[in-house]
């Protein structure tokens, strides 16, 4: 019988890039997620806290008890988040497109001045989502903001119109397509191709919350990841996954008429969007973005627990 040891360690041709959050770095491993004997940087992965500047009808009554009064206001929810234990504010600037788009833009751009005089950790700032109203509101924001930050989300449908102000006004970007590797890739090249410094550029694959949608979005994330450490530049981005968008829209995370072995609804929810956090993590999400913070405090014990190093 043999008994020497087989050494299994896998070197990758490539390095994710760094991506300088103008506070915190994301990114720059050099192998999967949380290998350490295989990973020269320990830089750990990053949980940042999601507020909006506009609560939504179907706005869980679990995050509103959290926050309270302050969410009525975007300054001093921000306040609040920033002392929580996240490392990045994102700012949801939901605005409708009803009405007149170009005042609701404007006071948007007052809010942000606002905000970022407050804030001490990097800002990542949001738009809409839908795709006319960003390619507006996204560069508008863009050219308000006093400091760097990081702008998303842009899409094949509008990156023209949102570059150029992202570009002038020396921000990052992050990039959303559907879960698809090949449109991941696609769109960071027309991105770059106008001019935009690729280490700028952070990818969001858009995922789903737990069961079906997280099991595909798990795959991708770590098709990309195993492209880029192969040594595809154009997918050697930071990955950004919105977990708190997508796991408090759940019925696991809201419903209050769930059988009883589903257990208590707030414990639910936060486990709900705990579970989804540390499970993109471990496919190779370099930031997570989340709602409530006991869920955030979760994740980041296991961060912690899993990259002991300091990074």
């Amino acid at each position: 019988m043999n008994n020497t040891l087989v050494n299994t360690k896998k070197e990758f041709k490539s390095s994710i890039r760094q991506v300088n959050l103008n506070g915190k770095t994301a990114g720059g491993e050099n192998g999967l997620p949380f290998m350490h004997s295989e990973i020269k940087n320990e830089l750990k992965p990053l949980v940042a806290i999601e507020i909006l500047t506009n609560i939504p009808a179907n706005y869980s009554d679990i995050l509103k008890n959290v926050w309270g009064d302050v969410i009525n206001n975007p300054v001093e929810w921000a306040k609040a988040a920033q002392k929580k234990d996240a490392d990045i504010l994102a700012i949801r600037f939901n605005i409708d497109d009803n009405g007149n788009l170009d005042a609701k833009i404007t006071q948007s751009q007052e809010q942000l001045k606002q905000i970022l005089e407050i804030t001490n950790i990097p800002v990542i700032i949001l738009g809409t989502d839908k795709r006319e109203a960003d390619a507006k509101l996204l560069p508008a924001l863009a050219k308000a903001a006093q400091k760097p930050c990081t702008v998303g989300m842009v899409l094949e449908e509008n990156y023209k119109e949102i570059i150029p102000s992202v570009i002038e006004a020396g921000h990052n970007v992050i990039a959303r397509t559907p879960i698809d590797i090949n449109l991941a890739k696609q769109l960071n090249i027309l991105i770059t191709e106008m001019g935009f410094d690729p280490d700028r550029l952070i990818i969001d694959p858009n995922i789903g919350g737990l069961g079906y949608g997280l099991d595909y979005a798990y795959s991708i994330i770590e098709r990309i990841k195993l492209a880029a450490l192969e040594g595809d530049n154009m997918l050697n981005m930071p990955i950004i996954t919105f977990v708190g968008e997508e796991t408090w829209k759940t019925k696991e995370a809201k419903s209050v008429e769930a059988p009883s072995e589903w257990g208590n609804i707030k414990t639910r929810g936060i486990a709900w969007e705990a579970l989804t956090a540390s499970s993109l993590l471990s496919a190779g999400a370099n930031i997570v973005v989340m709602y409530h913070p006991e869920a955030i405090s979760k994740v980041k014990t296991f961060i912690n627990k899993a990259v002991p190093q300091d990074g």
